[in-house]
């Protein structure tokens, strides 16, 4: 069933903090959401689906929304609708008219003034339309469609900043930097995410009253997932960590079937390599079953 995100956290996400996290799948395309929709039916469990602006540029924003709410109306399970990283205000504005109940308005790259007006003036649009605005305060390091941050530039979120932050926007949920990295960079061995457990903690007694949300948490070990969740990520988002469980199938798939023609052969493992993915997080996010029968 498709559902508004403040659904899932009633009273300021009482319900979540310190015990769990929703995760944040992002999607591209109709088999990658087949896929995480299948896995939140089998655990139980609501989940939020995601689109990037770099999703939005290969398959449109009208397309990417009507496959994920198709879908979400037809689930059994409660699934929200979330537009991640987005840089354009217009094109936020276009995905609440939509039907998105949440989008992420990332300015984080401005100044703090700047960052500060841009996203309050977008949370104005968005709750007089009845959604929800995530911001993000702090910086993180490497890239992922069109977020890209050099180590040099990276910012931790200063916990008094997250505070003045939350306060002079009124953003719904809050994203900020704390170690962990965007994109493929951080599975790859080269570079390791190290997340500062004690920041989030500092972060979550500065805004009490606010969701906060992990990004780039794709290749974070299960026992760092578990030590944010206590201090009090409330939605972590993964991307990368799906596309390889899809790519991984396709190409073994491929390269024992190496005549098949039929994509529908082909992209059905490569679906439930995604579903694969997606139970492993929903069981490290303590999020299985929460579905009460």
């Amino acid at each position: 069933m498709l559902v508004h995100i403040k659904e899932l956290f009633p009273e300021n996400g009482k319900n979540v903090i310190g015990k769990f996290a929703y995760p944040a799948f992002n999607t591209m395309n109709l088999e990658t959401t087949l896929g995480i929709i299948s896995a939140a039916e089998e655990m139980n469990t609501p989940v939020i689906l995601e689109t990037s602006e770099g999703a939005i540029k290969y398959a449109g924003l009208e397309t990417l929304y009507e496959i994920m709410a198709t879908l979400a109306v037809k689930a059994k399970v409660p699934i929200a609708l979330h537009m991640d990283h987005g840089k354009n205000a217009e094109q936020l504005k276009r995905g609440i008219e939509l039907g998105y109940s949440s989008v992420m308005i990332d300015h984080s790259g401005l100044s703090f003034e700047e960052n500060v007006r841009d996203t309050k003036a977008m949370v104005e649009f968005a709750h007089n339309e009845g959604a929800w605005v995530q911001g993000e305060i702090g910086r993180m390091r490497g890239s992922e469609d069109w977020v890209s941050v050099s180590d040099e530039e990276a910012l931790l979120t200063d916990p008094s900043e997250a505070k003045r932050f939350f306060e002079a926007t009124g953003v719904d949920t809050l994203a900020s930097s704390v170690g962990t990295i965007h994109g493929i960079i951080k599975m790859s061995g080269k570079v390791q995410a190290h997340v500062d457990i004690e920041r989030i903690q500092k972060i979550r007694e500065a805004v009490p009253n606010v969701p906060l949300v992990l990004h780039g948490a794709s290749g974070v070990p299960d026992d760092v997932i578990e030590k944010a969740i206590q201090a009090g990520i409330a939605i972590i988002n993964i991307d990368t960590e799906l596309r390889i469980g899809f790519t991984h199938e396709l190409r073994v798939f491929l390269a024992s079937h190496p005549d098949e023609v039929d994509p529908r052969k082909y992209l059905n493992p490569a679906i439930e390599g995604v579903k694969q993915v997606a139970m492993k997080k929903l069981k490290s996010f303590k999020t299985q079953n929460l579905i009460k029968s």
